[in-house]
């Protein structure tokens, strides 16, 4: 009898100490904040699209909005971000333009700014509208390229006066690499899809 209760003791303890062990284990897992764990989550379809585009932290930060559980939506919170960046930096340069009185060469430069940011949004919006409505069944990268060209043209504009010194860097930084990103991603997203459209269905029931 004694040995009966000693050896059910020793299993009690087992039992526990793998538990505490598991425990340990899966907060290890998911309370590491990496892009690697959330694969776990994504699929390999985020390490995929990520891994593609040149500014993979942004990528990553944008799989885990509310809502992003495909790598389409992925694209499309791309797209809604990088739009609502080309929007504040456009207020941001007609601000500026406005407080400082902007004549000369800055006036030139920032009009070329705010009309680059306007085509970006409208750009954006209409590879928006065009995935909603379609798919990703038309030439994504074209449409997006479009929106990347005019995310580079307040740089350009500044380029033209290299002893002004643009107050936007950092703005103009951060909205051509959410925009490249787009692009990248599209790309991705696009070969992903068509790949998929290719597979067979399932096996035919007789």
């Amino acid at each position: 009898m004694e040995r009966f209760i000693v050896a059910s003791l020793l299993l009690l303890l087992l039992l526990a100490s793998a538990a505490a062990v598991e425990g340990r284990m899966g907060r290890a897992v998911f309370d590491d904040d990496t892009p690697r764990d959330r694969v776990l989550i994504g699929g390999d379809e985020f390490a995929t699209a990520c891994n593609q585009v040149h500014f993979r932290t942004m990528c990553w930060r944008l799989t885990k909005l509310p809502g992003v559980a495909t790598p389409r939506q992925l694209l499309l919170a791309s797209i809604r971000v990088a739009s609502d960046r080309a929007k504040d930096a456009k207020i941001r340069v007609a601000e500026y333009a406005a407080r400082t009185h902007a004549s000369g060469p800055m006036k030139s430069i920032t009009d070329t700014c705010r009309e680059g940011y306007d085509n970006v949004l409208q750009s954006l919006e209409e590879t928006r509208q065009l995935i909603e409505a379609k798919g990703t069944s038309f030439d994504l990268s074209s449409k997006v390229s479009d929106a990347a060209t005019h995310a580079d043209e307040c740089n350009d504009a500044f380029a033209d006066f290299p002893d002004i010194k643009s107050p936007f860097a950092a703005m103009q930084q951060n909205v051509y690499r959410l925009v490249n990103n787009v692009l990248n991603i599209a790309v991705v997203v696009q070969h992903a899809e068509a790949h998929q459209a290719k597979l067979p269905v399932g096996p035919h029931v007789h």
